[in-house]
């Protein structure tokens, strides 16, 4: 294992979004967590941001209960999930927030931060990948256990790196 606390073994998160990439992200991570003895815990972040005070209608924007596209594909994921591993070893959590903020956060208690990237269509496996969202760049940079980017066409990671915790 990573050389985390037991508290903190044995849960992969997987950044769930809708996109074909962040399915094959839930298929990857679903195999790897029989050899980390894992659960998957999948996370659908609804952004929710303060509006400014000059908005006209200042306060918060809708909040993640209100989100029925990101329940929806937080179904789809655990329908995926569910294909190779019983109920109890998938959990999923409708977020709201910034989406890299949230994902670096879950990443302290994790073993894994998997998520998807998707290949702009005609694209293959062998092609150099293509730059990285903004999500994914800040969470191979920031998060506290290692990385897995998935892409979609043959579902191998595209990167992986250990988090800043792996060089203390």
């Amino acid at each position: 294992m990573t050389g985390k606390t037991q508290s903190a073994a044995g849960v992969i998160v997987v950044g769930v979004d809708g996109a074909d990439a962040s399915l094959a992200a839930v298929r990857w991570a679903v195999r790897q967590a029989p050899m980390y003895q894992a659960t998957v815990h999948l996370v659908f972040v609804s952004c929710r941001y303060e509006r400014a005070s000059y908005s006209g209608a200042p306060g918060v924007s809708p909040w993640v209960e209100d989100d029925a596209g990101g329940r929806a594909m937080l179904a789809a994921g655990q329908l995926e999930a569910a294909r190779a591993l019983t109920v109890d070893c998938v959990s999923a959590e409708l977020a709201g927030g910034s989406p890299a903020k949230v994902l670096i956060g879950l990443s302290a208690r994790a073993e894994l931060l998997v998520l998807g990237a998707a290949y702009p269509p005609g694209g293959s496996a062998s092609q150099v990948p293509p730059p990285m969202g903004s999500v994914a760049r800040a969470c191979l940079h920031n998060a506290a256990c290692p990385v897995v980017v998935v892409t979609s066409p043959g579902e191998l990671p595209a990167s992986m790196t250990p988090g800043p915790s792996a060089w203390r």
